[in-house]
């Protein structure tokens, strides 16, 4: 038999190297799903008035203020505080991105759709 796809030693090969793969890429989803349900990150405006903390869905998690804000108008406050928002939802898709990357790679479907719950700020299904 010389077609490969007739002989069983190579078929069986091809296929024992198929579940390999499928069972490594499930390995490195798990890992990146986990890591990314645990992602928090933090934003900050551009004078420290304000720092943001948002989890793995974009939701505030934490916010701390300097004492500069007593000596401001509250449109400024809430002004800062929104930018320190945008800034920690940047840094969460930035930290996302990388641990797509080492995990299931970015040039996978798998880690295109989880880069792009990211960056829509859509919280990737199960985290």
């Amino acid at each position: 038999m010389d077609n490969p796809l007739l002989n069983m030693e190579d078929a069986q090969t091809r296929l024992e190297a198929w579940r390999d793969r499928t069972v490594d890429f499930a390995s490195q989803t798990e890992t990146a799903s986990r890591a990314l349900q645990e992602l928090k990150a933090t934003g900050a405006d551009d004078n420290g008035v304000a720092q943001v903390t948002v989890d793995a869905s974009g939701a505030l998690a934490g916010i701390k203020l300097s004492s500069r804000v007593k000596r401001q108008d509250p449109q400024d406050t809430e002004a800062v505080i929104i930018e320190a928002y945008r800034v920690a939802r940047v840094n969460l898709a930035k930290a996302a991105a990388e641990i797509i990357a080492e995990t299931v790679g970015t040039d996978t479907p798998t880690g295109r759709a989880l880069l792009a719950s990211f960056t829509t700020g859509q919280a990737p299904e199960g985290t």
